[in-house]
């Protein structure tokens, strides 16, 4: 079974919602983890009210720790909205995500609604080291490392892992494909392979980033690694099923 951590309904034409399910049909994906269009105010409700149809389609809550009533959004999303995701993404609400007054009581409320947290990696106020923090306050809770910390903190992305056994490394990867060629869709990405080395390929799960790029695209990217049926198989979705209970 296929899955995908990360995708986004952009709402940038009237059939964003058929092409992002088209995009799944193309790679076989059974179930989609769909986030908001990335703003300062998140349209979660939104996202819930166009995803209810779609049973396949999994909801995941953007939440900005700023916000006052930021724990009650987190545990509305879960109990009246029925997703199974919160996403903290440091870099557009302008946060560190090792802010514990700010930050914990949010990962914390997440942790106690049972649902997973994808957290975006970059540098500075989305470090891994600064993730690792945050799964460290959760230790029981699935901790999704968007980009595996690329482009220049994949050896942190797989420290931080290393000491946090509830954090896997996320795929979204493909947009940093001029570290290995200029065609998206012939690139090797080798740096990625030193994730499945070091971690196994139990840590590792599809993400799109989606519409970014389609999941089929990074998908084939990834089978470029050659890292065999058995690795695809957990890494194409058989870990992210197991993390969201599906």
């Amino acid at each position: 079974m296929h899955a995908d951590f990360e995708t986004y309904l952009t709402w940038d034409s009237e059939n964003a919602l058929a092409r992002l399910l088209a995009a799944a049909d193309e790679a076989g994906i059974a179930y989609t983890v769909v986030m908001p269009k990335t703003e300062v105010e998140p349209q979660n409700d939104r996202l819930a009210s166009d995803i209810a149809a779609h049973p396949r389609l999994l909801g995941c809550a953007l939440i900005n720790p700023h916000h006052r009533t930021a724990v009650e959004e987190v545990r509305h999303a879960v109990n009246d909205c029925g997703f199974r995701g919160i996403k903290l993404m440091a870099a557009i609400h302008q946060y560190n995500l090792d802010d514990e007054p700010l930050v914990r009581p949010v990962a914390e409320a997440a942790a106690e609604a049972g649902t997973v947290v994808s957290i975006h990696s970059g540098p500075q106020e989305s470090h891994p080291d600064r993730i690792g923090t945050v799964a460290g306050w959760i230790p029981d809770t699935p901790v999704v490392m968007d980009h595996m910390g690329f482009p220049d903190n994949l050896a942190e992305g797989i420290k931080q892992a290393q000491a946090h056994p509830n954090i896997v490394l996320g795929t979204t990867i493909l947009r940093f494909h001029k570290r290995w060629g200029d065609d998206p869709n012939q690139v090797v990405p080798s740096e990625a392979k030193a994730a499945v080395d070091t971690l196994g390929p139990e840590r590792i799960v599809l993400g799109s980033n989606y519409p970014e790029y389609r999941p089929a695209q990074v998908m084939n990217a990834l089978r470029r690694l050659q890292l065999g049926p058995q690795a695809e198989e957990l890494i194409f979705g058989g870990n992210l099923t197991r993390i969201y209970g599906l």
